[in-house]
């Protein structure tokens, strides 16, 4: 009998195909190489806190630890570019002293921007002029900064635990 009809026949009464095992398919593979410096570093738990950490703390730094120097690029100067708009517009840096729930929201969204949080809150001398549609806007650009390093550090720490997006 044929291969392929003995294997279809295995596969009506089993439906599972059987594989003869030869000799040649028994030798032991080949010995592993070392590991060299040229082979990227197994994930671990403890780098990919420290890069999210980092991440968060100066905007794209977790992504240049890792050598993805283009995002690192891209994510500082993205986040420094809408921190330095929404605060030369006069928008609202929140504080921990929140009323409501929306200035908590807005604590949180602005501490995302890590240490860009801890600039624009130096220079807000004359406080928010949210009564003006620019200083409206320039709260929105500071949460957005916030919001957006955060998911840039989320980014760095799923990319150090080797579950690149």
């Amino acid at each position: 009998m044929d291969e392929s009809k003995r294997m279809s026949e295995e596969i009506k009464e089993t439906g599972i195909p059987q594989v003869e095992q030869t000799s040649e398919s028994l030798e032991a593979a080949p010995p592993a190489e070392p590991a060299t410096a040229e082979q990227p570093e197994a994930p671990s738990e403890g780098r990919a806190w420290a890069a999210a950490i980092a991440g968060w703390l100066v905007p794209g730094l977790g992504h240049a630890l890792q050598r993805m120097w283009g995002r690192a690029l891209v994510v500082f100067l993205a986040v420094g570019l809408l921190v330095v708009v929404g605060a030369s517009m006069r928008g609202n840096v929140f504080t921990s002293q929140g009323s409501d729930a929306f200035d908590t929201l807005g604590y949180v969204a602005d501490l995302g921007s890590g240490s860009f949080y801890f600039l624009a809150r130096s220079v807000e001398h004359d406080g928010a002029d949210v009564s003006h549609a620019g200083g409206d806007y320039g709260t929105r650009f500071l949460a957005t900064a916030g919001v957006l390093n955060l998911l840039a550090a989320l980014h760095a720490f799923e990319a150090a635990r080797g579950r690149k997006a």
